[in-house]
C-alpha cells in the first residue's frame, strides 16, 4: 500500500518507518527536516523514502501531499500528547489539519482514505461502564477532543482508526530493514482494553473505578515498536476490523 507517514522523527515514527517498509509498504514522509530524518536512519533504510518537506499543521500541504504520492492511506505519529491535565499540546491543532486534509483528498478521489492516528488509553471505555478511562485517572486528555472529531465525522468520508497504548518503551535504535524483535504480537480489541481485570474495588464511591484503572495501568505497558507493527501489519488490507474505532492493545505475553 501507499502509505504517506507523517512525524517521522519522532519515537514512534521512527519505528514506523521500518515497519512498514518491512511490510512491504510504499513510503512517503511528511516531515518539516529531511535532513533531520536522514541524520535518524541508517542510509540503506533512508534511500527507501520518499520526502517531503512541510509542517504538520498545513492541511492543504499535507492535502498535496497525499494526491501528488498517490498515498491510500495515512498514519500520523505527529504532535505531542501532554499526560498532565494542565500540560500544553500541539497535537489538537496538528490532528485537526491531517484530519481536514485526508478528508479532502478523499473527496478528491472520490474513496475514503485509510488513517491511523495514535492515541492513548485514557479515550478507551472502562470495561462495563458508560465512562472512558480517563474520566477515571486524567491521562492523555489532549486524544479526548480528537476521539470526538473522529466520532462526528460524517459515515464514508474517512477509514480512520485510533491505536490507544498506554506507556511505550524503546526496544532497541536499530532502524534497519527488515525489522527484529524479540516481543510478542499485540493483542487488541476495539474500544476497551483488552484483557482488564476487573475488582471489587470498582464498587468504592468516587473512587473505586480509579484504583482499579491504577491497579490496571502497568499491564497496558507496550514496546513502541509493537504499536508501529500493529498498524504497518494492518495497512496490508485494505479492509480492516479496526476501521471507526479506537484499539486498546496489550502484550498478553507478559
Amino acid at each position: 500500500m501507499k502509505v504517506l507517514l507523517i512525524g517521522a522523527t519522532g519515537n514512534v515514527g521512527l519505528r514506523l518507518v521500518p515497519a512498514l517498509l518491512t511490510h512491504g509498504h510504499n513510503v512517503s514522509v511528511y516531515v518539516r527536516s529531511a535532513k533531520k530524518l536522514q541524520s535518524l536512519l541508517p542510509q540503506t533504510t533512508y534511500q527507501q523514502l520518499s520526502i517531503v518537506e512541510g509542517n504538520a499543521t498545513e492541511s492543504t500541504a499535507i492535502k498535496e501531499a497525499i494526491l501528488n504520492s498517490q498515498c491510500e492511506a495515512v498514519v500520523n505519529s505527529a504532535g505531542i500528547a501532554a499526560a498532565a491535565p494542565w500540560g500544553k499540546s500541539n497535537l489538537p491543532e496538528i490532528f485537526s489539519a491531517i484530519l481536514e486534509a485526508v478528508r479532502e483528498a478523499g473527496t478528491e478521489l472520490k474513496k475514503p482514505l485509510r488513517v491511523w492516528f495514535l492515541g492513548g488509553m485514557g479515550v478507551l471505555q472502562y470495561p462495563g461502564a458508560k465512562s472512558i478511562i480517563s474520566d477515571h485517572i486524567p491521562i492523555f486528555l489532549a486524544h479526548r477532543q480528537n476521539m470526538k472529531l473522529l466520532q462526528a465525522l460524517p459515515a464514508n468520508t474517512v477509514d480512520w482508526s485510533m491505536i490507544c497504548p498506554s506507556t511505550m518503551t524503546p526496544e532497541s535504535t536499530d532502524f534497519s530493514v527488515p525489522t527484529k524483535s524479540s516481543h510478542a504480537k499485540l493483542t487488541a480489541s476495539a474500544g476497551t482494553p483488552p484483557l482488564w481485570q476487573d475488582s471489587w474495588l470498582r464498587h468504592i464511591p468516587f473512587i473505586g473505578k480509579s484504583l482499579v484503572t491504577a491497579m490496571n495501568s502497568s499491564r497496558y505497558e507496550t514496546t513502541l515498536e509493537q504499536n508501529a507493527d500493529f498498524i504497518a501489519s494492518d495497512l496490508e488490507t485494505r479492509d480492516s476490523q479496526w476501521i471507526g474505532t479506537a484499539v486498546g492493545i496489550i502484550d498478553a505475553s507478559k
